[in-house]
């Protein structure tokens, strides 16, 4: 057992060699709550726009700067409950992505979040998030206030936790594809997935949260995503 658990951890360390430090980076971000730098919008729009599908390094995270740039650095958008005031209509989102499931989403999430704040009595939108974060059941997440808005899936769901800092995967499928291609995870539900990530995760000694940052660093065309989203 201990020999084949140290096989795969030398497996996984061989074939993602090259993007090990940068999601070492990107996990220790997610888990000091520091993804975008601590901005909760920020991680919520981040969220809501992956979850259509879109390619990650290429089109969401230049549209989460342009959201920083046009709502956050003026000063407009300082709060959940600020963006909670926002319609999935409004012009000038749609212009950053016109698509209206995202919008609905992300202020749909802001919405839930702004009043776990308010009812907890949190100091920040992210103390919120990360409450939330840490309570949430992925198993009932069909039955969470925030898996009931609408665009809102299970792998939504996972990856806004993932984001506030709690070590657990998705079941994207890029990731599904690649840990079942090369390191054997087999699941046959969603769910099922969910814990053999993490059983994986305890076999090589990696967290979650890096091992899915690998996948997608390494499976994307640029430049391993080095820098993208560094000074946010």
């Amino acid at each position: 057992m201990v020999a084949a658990m140290r096989k795969t951890k030398e497996m996984f360390e061989d074939r993602f060699e090259e993007v090990l430090t940068t999601a070492k980076e990107s996990e220790l971000r997610c888990l000091n709550g520091k993804r975008w730098g601590g901005n909760a919008v920020l991680i919520v729009v981040d969220v809501a726009l992956d979850s259509i599908g879109l390619k990650y390094f290429q089109i969401v995270v230049p549209r989460v700067k342009r959201f920083y740039s046009d709502f956050v650095e003026t000063g407009e958008i300082s709060s959940f409950n600020a963006f909670s005031t926002l319609s999935a209509e409004d012009a000038r989102l749609r212009r950053i992505m016109n698509n209206r499931r995202v919008w609905h989403a992300a202020i749909g999430i802001s919405r839930v979040l702004d009043n776990l704040k308010e009812t907890k009595d949190f100091g920040t939108d992210f103390d919120a998030l990360r409450y939330w974060a840490e309570h949430a059941n992925h198993k009932e997440w069909e039955k969470d206030e925030i898996g009931k808005v609408h665009g809102v899936g299970l792998i939504t769901f996972q990856y806004l936790r993932m984001q506030a800092g709690v070590d657990t995967s998705m079941p994207d499928k890029i990731i599904k594809r690649v840990v079942e291609r090369e390191l054997g995870v087999h699941a046959n539900d969603d769910l099922r997935f969910i814990e053999e990530m993490e059983r994986l995760s305890k076999e090589i000694g990696y967290s979650q949260i890096l091992i899915c940052w690998a996948i997608w660093l390494r499976e994307s065309d640029t430049d391993k995503g080095k820098g993208e989203w560094e000074g946010l």
